[in-house]
């Protein structure tokens, strides 16, 4: 099935550049997959309210936040690589995936937001209700997943807990490399992508030409507050992004439209060497700002 096909079947007119979906999966797949994605907005989407789009909001730009980290991870993971970093690579893979199992759980019409909870869930969680969630899709993606996203847990730990004599060649062909991780990332936006997007045309179906507000919520904080043992912070740049869709964000929108030119550019622009210490051969926080979602 082509890009422009999936995009038809969500209702969308914004296009998207859908890779790994449009040859790992059926075409009867991907409709079954949207059809049913549209379905289970649909209750969410006709009783859509000022509190429905602050719920909505707050999932949303924490899956993008997710789906940016999870870039900078990748692109971190393919500069090791190239450099011969072998050690950070188990760490960067599994973090690149569970990242994006974070995006897709938040974008899900059938996981319920439980405000912290739902942002403190547990890596085996994260993992076990992903591949779950992928039984829709197919049980042979779901049994792809659950092995990969096992295995990747699997070579973290061992080197943050144990430290092989043999290095990375002790998992052999096992080993869940950068491109696979990124690979399995990529899957995981798409599918994010399609699930805001149908969230996005079932409310405009129901609600055609209606804007809605924001609440006043505390779960508001966690968009951009961390908290740590010993100190709870509050990111200056979160807290300006922020603000600005509150007074902007009128209605659900994809993953891709939210991801404005100014936003991603100041997110990765954090990641930059600083011109003191500027040295050719350091990472490039720029690099491929669309290693996993086509933001452009």
């Amino acid at each position: 099935m082509l890009s422009d096909e999936i995009v038809s079947l969500t209702g969308s007119d914004v296009s998207y550049d859908y890779q790994e979906l449009t040859h790992l999966c059926t075409d009867d797949e991907l409709k079954s997959y949207i059809e049913r994605t549209r379905q289970l907005f649909d209750p969410i989407a006709r009783n859509f309210d000022n509190a429905h789009n602050t719920e909505w909001f707050i999932r949303s730009y924490l899956a993008l936040k997710f789906v940016l980290g999870a870039t900078i991870l990748g692109n971190s993971g393919e500069y090791a690589e190239a450099r011969n970093l072998q050690v950070a690579i188990p760490y960067l893979s599994y973090y690149t995936i569970m990242n994006t199992c974070r995006s897709f759980l938040l974008t899900l019409p059938c996981v319920d937001w439980r405000g912290k909870k739902s942002i403190e869930m547990t890596h085996s969680n994260i993992l076990n209700t992903t591949a779950d969630k992928l039984r829709r899709l197919g049980s042979e993606h779901q049994a792809r997943f659950s092995q990969k996203l096992a295995s990747a847990k699997d070579q973290r730990e061992i080197f943050s807990y144990r430290f092989p004599s043999t290095g990375l060649s002790i998992f052999g062909d096992q080993l869940v490399s950068v491109d696979e991780a990124i690979r399995m990332g990529r899957f995981l936006v798409e599918l994010s992508q399609i699930n805001l997007t149908c969230l996005e045309t079932r409310v405009t179906k129901f609600w055609p030409g209606a804007t809605f507000g924001m609440l006043d919520l505390d779960d508001m904080w966690h968009a951009m507050q961390y908290e740590m043992s010993t100190a709870t912070l509050i990111d200056d740049e979160d807290y300006h992004r922020v603000g600005y869709f509150v007074r902007n964000y009128r209605s659900p929108c994809s993953l891709v439209t939210m991801a404005t030119d100014g936003l991603v550019e100041d997110f990765f622009g954090a990641w930059s060497p600083s011109s003191d210490h500027f040295d050719p051969n350091s990472f490039d926080a720029d690099r491929r700002w669309n290693l996993l979602l086509d933001v452009w």
